[in-house]
């Protein structure tokens, strides 16, 4: 039976929180627009944070209705349906936010929320797959929220737990804001570079690329895979793999480009560039994605860009086929698409350009790896009172 440290009280989350409700539930195809007030959704929400690649908005208007859902500085929102659990805190800055389908938590004064955020998102884990409802999707109620069991440390010691570990968060945000300006920097000298414009002497894609091109078996059992689900919508980089055993799929290496064939991931941007491998290294992944690998003379990096380019997209999904649940772009429709034609000077100009901002987003992915690690290693150990601020913050010195 686990000890409560001294001066720490058991609570339930229902008792200590000021509220715990529920973000809107019902339709809501009708009420998106381009701009307007930030609606989130299940997606938009991971453990410690916002991805908000594809967030959606509602009118002003339509906020002020659904006051219930109204989000705030300091509200913790956690995701019912999809990935329940995770858990993260509406920020200061944000001038108004709604949502549906989430967990909001109010806390109360005596619990505070970056603490409480931390909390669901460590030793809660099991809490929640425990009280999971629905025979198809899966979700976790507001009622089984309110009687989550907290271990209370002091106001103080939660604050203090709070800012180590986001001390690490913080510094996973600047690397992220850093890495985004070096990816705008890029994206905006590839536009220069006119490759995907509808004038001027058209080469076939093939041309600069080689399409699915053939490489060596891995002799691993255990080789890097990469699931269809870990390519990126919003980050150049593939930053989420992982060693298992697999005997086949499509092979890859270092400076390939993986794009998603098949809806709706195409549709929604999957697409990234790999740099992860070791020296030599060949990787399998899904065989739901076409593999581009730059041809001699053409930098390594042009095909991410080319691929994610709006023109490119529009054509892509114009040339998807089959009847069946998923439809399919095929290599051969690729291998037929036409850019205008760059002189190679040009391209070599632009690759000198590309290759060091790329090495950058590199360390920054690497770097940011590492310390979610450590962070996700401290997390439980002073959620449960193990390990002392003091000695965690000792930790975090030695890495930033």
């Amino acid at each position: 039976m686990r000890r409560t440290p001294d001066g720490w009280i058991e609570a339930k989350l229902g008792d200590i929180a000021e509220e715990v409700t529920v973000g809107h539930v019902g339709s809501m195809a009708s009420e998106y627009q381009e701009s307007g007030v930030m609606f989130l959704r299940s997606q938009n929400i991971v453990p410690h944070g916002f991805d908000l690649s594809d967030v959606r908005h509602i009118s002003p208007e339509f906020h002020a209705r659904l006051r219930k859902s109204s989000l705030v500085a300091g509200d913790v929102v956690t995701v019912r349906t999809g990935k329940p659990g995770a858990t993260a805190v509406i920020p200061d800055g944000w001038q108004a936010a709604n949502c549906s389908d989430l967990v909001i938590t109010r806390p109360g004064p005596n619990l505070d929320s970056r603490w409480l955020s931390y909390y669901i998102n460590s030793v809660a884990g099991g809490f929640i797959s425990n009280r999971l409802v629905g025979a198809v999707q899966q979700h976790f109620n507001v009622g089984a929220a309110r009687e989550m069991d907290l271990c209370l440390p002091s106001m103080r010691e939660q604050r203090a737990i709070a800012e180590v570990l986001g001390a690490l968060d913080d510094k996973i945000a600047a690397n992220r804001k850093l890495a985004g300006t070096a990816e705008s920097l890029l994206a905006s000298r590839f536009a220069v570079l006119e490759l995907d414009v509808d004038y001027g002497e058209k080469a076939c894609l093939e041309e600069y690329f080689e399409l699915n091109p053939k490489c060596a078996r891995p002799n691993v059992e255990e080789p890097v895979y990469l699931d269809m689900q870990k390519l990126p919508t919003s980050e150049l980089l593939v930053s989420d793999w992982e060693r298992r055993p697999a005997k086949g799929g499509a092979r890859f290496m270092n400076g390939d480009t993986l794009l998603a064939r098949i809806t709706p991931c195409l549709e929604n941007g999957k697409a990234g560039y790999v740099d992860f491998l070791e020296d030599g290294e060949v990787a399998l992944g899904s065989t739901e994605y076409i593999v581009f690998r730059s041809r001699p003379a053409v930098p390594r990096e042009l095909a991410y860009f080319l691929v994610t380019s709006s023109r490119f997209r529009t054509m892509a999904i114009q040339h998807l086929v089959g009847t069946s649940g998923r439809q399919r772009l095929s290599a051969n429709d690729v291998a037929a698409f036409t850019v205008r034609r760059v002189n190679s000077e040009t391209l070599m100009e632009w690759g000198q350009f590309a290759s060091p901002l790329v090495e950058q987003l590199g360390s920054l992915r690497d770097e940011n790896r590492m310390l979610a690690n450590i962070r996700d290693a401290l997390l439980p150990r002073l959620m449960s009172g193990e390990l002392r601020v003091r000695d965690a913050e000792k930790v975090v010195e030695n890495v930033l």
